[in-house]
């Protein structure tokens, strides 16, 4: 497997600015709503691409090269080794004479590689076999031609050529390459810009035989060399630009999609909360938004026949958690109370006429009471100076 790293570097800080991302994504999924963690998962998506395609681009205009490998020698200082890469031109003559006078070249070994040149859509579609075929035919019959079984050996490669020939760097590890191509591009056909690629990518001699049908070879000279790596570089850059924008416009699309359904579902559990709500507190009584009463002394006649000091409400119906006006009209000289402890209250009534906010934050019955001494039995009875508030 190759490294998409050229240096321990370059890994590192990957790496790095993976993990702190990776970070970003966390807090925002843990501290922000809902929809923020897949915006900020996109925008790092998106910087990673950008990234990615600036350095991209570079690479197939031409303004970033990689560093040479310079494999070292293998075998004995008189051995040399010849990588021949080909496809669509096996079958020219003059190439497979070239092979002939290399097998025959004392202390050298030739190995003959061709690439299936397998297109993304055979890629996708699985239709490989016909193709690996193919190259696997025209590798046989150009090796029954040239003979030397001993110093020439073949290969096919279902990988992208120049990928073919680094893989055959790592276990020929040749002196020298020579590529075969038409002189244009063809669309099964090698690249005529593939010499240059190799001549970039190794620190070796690499030579570029070009072929028109049923002509001699011939080398290209630097300025159809250069025609070839900028043509291809234009459309590559091209093709791959097209590539990023149809993936941003995807990315795009989906995380429209993602906050789409994210705020759909909110407001979904925000609609059946509220209808939830809605239907518990249908049936429930109506709860005035202000309550009158007044504080009487000798409002009310007790059992025994006497009139007690009351308040002319005593029971109070409350939504729990919201408050509850009440205005209350004080017609004593003193200082009365609604005391429910258990409940968390206790309301100050003073002479005259206020406003007062009764709020209990939890359902349920309590007793109340007036805790400033007056009519200490109207105290101890609900309906007096003492009732119920009932929180729902």
């Amino acid at each position: 497997m190759r490294s998409p790293f050229h240096s321990e570097q370059e890994a590192f800080r990957s790496v790095l600015l993976a993990t702190l991302a990776l970070i970003a994504v966390v807090l925002a999924a843990a501290l922000g709503p809902t929809w923020l963690a897949p915006v900020v998962l996109a925008v790092v998506l998106g910087a990673v691409a950008v990234r990615v395609a600036q350095v991209r681009m570079r690479k197939l205009r031409g303004l970033e090269l990689p560093v040479k490998m310079a494999p070292a020698h293998l075998g004995s200082a008189s051995e040399r080794r010849v990588l021949v890469v080909a496809n669509d031109t096996l079958s020219e003559e003059a190439l497979l004479s070239e092979l002939e006078r290399l097998a025959s070249v004392p202390h050298t070994h030739v190995l003959l590689l061709v690439p299936a040149l397998i297109s993304p859509g055979a890629r996708l579609t699985g239709a490989v076999d016909g193709l690996l075929d193919q190259a696997r035919l025209r590798l046989k019959t150009a090796l029954d031609r040239v003979g030397h079984d001993l110093v020439v050996g073949g290969g096919i490669s279902d990988a992208d050529p120049l990928e073919a020939v680094e893989d055959a760097f790592a276990t020929f590890v040749p002196d020298e390459v020579i590529v075969s191509t038409g002189w244009e591009r063809a669309a099964n056909g090698l690249e005529p810009q593939l010499a240059g690629l190799v001549r970039e990518r190794f620190a070796v001699p690499v030579r570029h035989l070009v072929f028109e049908p049923g002509s001699v070879t011939q080398e290209p000279d630097k300025d159809t060399e250069a025609r070839y790596r900028h043509e291809f570089g234009e459309a590559a850059a091209r093709k791959f630009g097209l590539k990023a924008l149809a993936g941003a416009g995807i990315l795009a699309a989906v995380l429209l999609s993602v906050v789409a359904v994210v705020q759909s579902s909110e407001r979904d559990e925000a609609r059946a909360a509220s209808q939830a709500t809605a239907a518990q507190t249908a049936g429930l009584p109506p709860i005035a938004k202000v309550v009158d009463l007044s504080v009487i002394p000798e409002y009310k006649r007790g059992p025994e026949g006497e009139k007690h000091d009351a308040f002319t409400t005593t029971d109070f119906t409350v939504r729990a958690g919201q408050p509850q006006q009440l205005r209350i009209d004080n017609t004593d000289t003193v200082p009365h109370s609604i005391t429910a402890p258990e409940a968390g209250i206790k309301i100050v009534v003073i002479p005259g006429t206020h406003t007062y906010t009764l709020l209990v934050k939890q359902p349920g019955r309590f007793l109340w009471f007036c805790s400033f001494v007056c009519d200490e039995w109207a105290m101890q009875h609900p309906g007096y100076m003492s009732g119920y508030i009932s929180a729902i």
